[in-house]
């Protein structure tokens, strides 16, 4: 599953009410790492889908057209290392 990572580039401690699961007050430079892609999240209403949440989405959103937030997916590494084994 992705993950998306937020940081406060504001230059300042910012509360961001539409982080999951009820806002998040982060200082500068602070990161937070949320389980799934925070968009999709937010678009459907949260991981259960029953209500939109297009005002936090629009936050998110004016948050990082204003400099205050970046955000970065991460994928799930799925790659592992194999041995050859000789004989």
């Amino acid at each position: 599953m992705a993950q998306t990572t937020v940081q406060n580039i504001s230059g300042a401690t910012k509360y961001f009410g539409f982080l999951p699961p009820h806002g998040l007050e982060l200082v500068d430079a602070e990161s937070v790492t949320i389980e799934g892609d925070l968009r999709t999240i937010l678009g459907a209403g949260g991981r259960s889908g029953r209500y939109s949440r297009g005002q936090e989405l629009q936050a998110l959103n004016d948050a990082c057209e204003n400099g205050d937030i970046c955000l970065a997916e991460v994928a799930e590494s799925c790659c592992s290392s194999s041995s050859s084994s000789s004989s």
